[in-house]
């Protein structure tokens, strides 16, 4: 247990208490020096894996001896506090690190440290074997989902904090490994908090690619249902389907405005002149849209709220894409010259 101040470091006479600013204070009345109990700032670490399983020490010493708990440890006197998180994760599991970002702070009055305010940064590994040294009896990868109690309570709640902060950017992952399952392991991207947008148009990317004759074949199937008119044009709205694609794909890869105008009010000249009707250009248009969110949905990639969230952000560009391109082929449609062939 933290021991009481008793004496003044300055004149060596005995400490009285005092209400001072509202709380109870050490305080010398001989000299006047007052007492303030600041909380100690202690520094830990969250590093977690590609397995996602949580690096922990034992603890060799009391206070809890033997429980497990974060790379933890005070800050010295001249080091900043993610300097103090670094240095007390090399020290006790042998391992280099950079911060990543800040998770949690939390303030704790503890019985054998009294006041402390525990610091908790996420923090990525750049080096080292994991080694149990200073004053851990053990370091080792613990799988997150399976953790044992914690030394300390702010250690648990920094990692809850730290869950909820990837539990939507793991189920984008899973989700990708279940519907690329063929890839290796290395081919899997990442996802960090903050870019589930650029992760879920990664994956639309790789659906259309991976499925775009599938997504073709029900396509043609809806179109010939539903606008039979268009049926002996099939080879040349086939076409444009596929150049829907390309831009779809292209807008998710960010590659900036590449949509070519020209090339649309030709297509839409080229099928007034093989005397397709405009309703039916453009119902072909929105049936070739609905193929790519049919197989959004067939395969199942959406799962949390942040995704159908970010998702329907995405649709509302590629619906906006799709309007550009049915405004520049009813435009070509409306125009009364022919043209060359796309």
């Amino acid at each position: 247990m933290k021991k009481k101040r008793s004496f003044c470091c300055h004149c060596g006479d005995p400490l009285a208490e005092k209400v001072i600013d509202g709380k109870t204070r050490g305080w010398c009345p001989r000299c006047g020096t007052i007492f303030y109990e600041n909380p100690l700032p202690v520094a830990s670490s969250i590093v977690v894996n590609k397995k996602r399983e949580l690096l922990l020490v034992k603890r060799g010493n009391d206070p809890y001896l033997g429980m497990w708990c974060l790379p933890i440890g005070f800050a010295e006197s001249g080091e900043d506090v993610q300097g103090a998180a670094l240095r007390e994760l090399r020290e006790e599991t042998g391992l280099e690190g950079e911060i990543v970002r800040l998770v949690d702070v939390d303030t704790v009055d503890d019985d054998y440290y009294g006041s402390m305010a525990i610091i908790t940064y996420e923090v990525r590994r750049t080096g080292g074997k994991v080694s149990a040294g200073d004053d851990a009896a053990d370091a080792r990868y613990i799988p997150i989902h399976e953790l044992p109690p914690l030394a300390w309570e702010a250690n648990r709640k920094a990692v809850d904090r730290y869950l909820a902060l990837y539990r939507d950017v793991w189920a984008m992952a899973d989700s990708y490994r279940q519907l690329f399952s063929d890839m290796g392991e290395t081919d899997i991207p990442t996802v960090e908090p903050q870019e589930e947008k650029a992760f879920l148009s990664n994956i639309l990317v790789r659906t259309i690619d991976r499925y775009q004759d599938e997504i073709a074949g029900h396509w043609m199937k809806d179109v010939k249902r539903i606008v039979p008119d268009i049926a002996l044009q099939m080879k040349l709205i086939s076409k444009i389907h596929a150049r829907a694609l390309a831009e779809v794909k292209n807008l998710l890869r960010g590659k900036g405005d590449t949509f070519d105008t020209a090339w649309f009010l030709k297509a839409g000249l080229q099928l007034r002149d093989h005397d397709v009707s405009l309703p039916s250009v453009l119902g072909a248009m929105a049936l070739s849209r609905k193929a790519i969110w049919a197989q959004v949905m067939k395969r199942r990639i959406l799962g949390s709220p942040l995704q159908i969230y970010t998702t329907l952000e995405l649709n509302n560009r590629i619906i906006f894409l799709y309007d550009r391109m049915d405004y520049h082929l009813a435009a070509g449609w409306s125009q009364d010259r022919t043209t060359t062939s796309i």
